[in-house]
């Protein structure tokens, strides 16, 4: 798809709640739009109807905003509803004119990744993903339109959207981190861990491989506690994400379609949030987070994605910002075990933001 095609469909948003996605590996882009403002709702697997785009906060288990596509493209292929005339301005939304969020010094966050060491070694949780936002100005000349494209042309192998809804603002991100998809009847998660630049010569230290461990056997015990048996693991391996590189297991399940249909959304609620975005034991590093971190975490490693019928693609909302008129707050966050080093950390978060943030200017 051409990058006028791109810019005209993201200028003829103008008065709609609206998304752009592109999956990993496609070359389709989904544009929806709808004049109505999305409820939060519960997350079912879809058996019929249109495609939805959804977006759900951090922490809200099976919870998120949907967006039912008034008209749907696939690319310049209109799918559904009434095609949208071409708006003259170029302005396809009104962003928020400032953003405000908590934006942690070196200084703060390192006494929180400190904080966290020593409540690991009185044993009171085993991992915290301690998180941080940054400020960063947007150049004059910034077009979302376009930023969009970077994104798709640097990241092929992420989940990249753009999304703008009245009571939420405006987000977009290049997510490399699978939460739950489902496709001819085959559900796949993820155990993600660790981050080294890609192309880095350093080796994985215990420290990463304790933390993919931790997030594999969550994942594992999530599906033991929901009695759902069959579960089939890869062995762990390296991928590259952009500039980074992760740890990485799949785990698939491919049970009855009925069975499916019924256990998915208590599944989405017990494995959301993960260990690799909140910590282990979920409840005890939740607790920790909200009591600590101060920053209001908002979309940031929530989940967002594309509902269609009999197919299902969920993406933890990592190496995402908010856009606002004139900045952008960049989120990470860094896993956080009793081998972490504080400076460490932060360079680790450092490097996550400049996933986006190298390609604003």
């Amino acid at each position: 798809m051409d990058a006028t095609s791109i810019r005209q469909k993201f200028n003829q948003a103008n008065g709609y709640s609206f998304a752009a996605v592109r999956l990993p590996g496609s070359a389709s882009i989904h544009f929806l739009y709808s004049k109505q403002a999305p409820a939060l709702v519960p997350i079912k697997m879809q058996t019929e109807g249109a495609i939805q785009f959804v977006c759900s906060p951090y922490g809200a288990g099976n919870l998120a905003y949907v967006l039912q596509a008034e008209t749907y493209y696939e690319n310049d292929r209109l799918v559904s509803g009434e095609a949208i005339q071409v708006s003259d301005t170029t302005q396809s939304f009104a962003l928020p004119t400032t953003l405000s969020n908590f934006t942690a010094d070196q200084n703060f966050y390192e006494q929180y990744v400190q904080q966290a060491v020593g409540s690991i070694g009185k044993q009171k949780f085993d991992k915290v993903v301690a998180a941080r936002s940054a400020a960063i100005a947007l150049p004059d000349n910034f077009v979302a339109a376009d930023f969009f494209i970077k994104l798709t042309e640097t990241y092929p192998d992420a989940c990249v959207y753009f999304f703008y809804l009245p009571q939420s603002g405006c987000w977009c991100g290049a997510t490399p981190e699978k939460l739950l998809t489902v496709q001819k009847g085959l559900l796949e998660t993820v155990a993600l861990a660790g981050t080294l630049p890609a192309g880095s010569d350093a080796t994985w230290t215990d420290k990463e491989y304790d933390e993919q461990n931790m997030t594999e056997f969550f994942i594992e015990e999530t599906f033991k506690q929901l009695k759902l048996t069959g579960i089939r693991k890869t062995e762990v391996e390296t991928i590259e994400a952009g500039a980074l590189k992760h740890l990485r297991s799949t785990i698939s399940w491919k049970p009855k379609p009925e069975i499916l249909q019924s256990k998915f959304h208590k599944l989405l609620a017990a494995i959301n949030p993960t260990p690799a975005v909140c910590g282990l034991p979920q409840f005890e590093a939740s607790l920790f987070i909200s009591q600590n971190e101060q920053l209001e975490r908002r979309f940031y490693s929530g989940f967002i994605g594309l509902l269609k019928p009999k197919e299902t693609h969920l993406y933890v909302n990592l190496r995402c910002m908010e856009l606002g008129a004139t900045q952008a707050l960049l989120y990470a966050g860094a896993g956080i075990t009793e081998d972490s080093n504080p400076e460490d950390e932060w360079n680790e978060t450092q490097r996550k933001m400049n996933v986006l943030g190298r390609l604003i200017h």
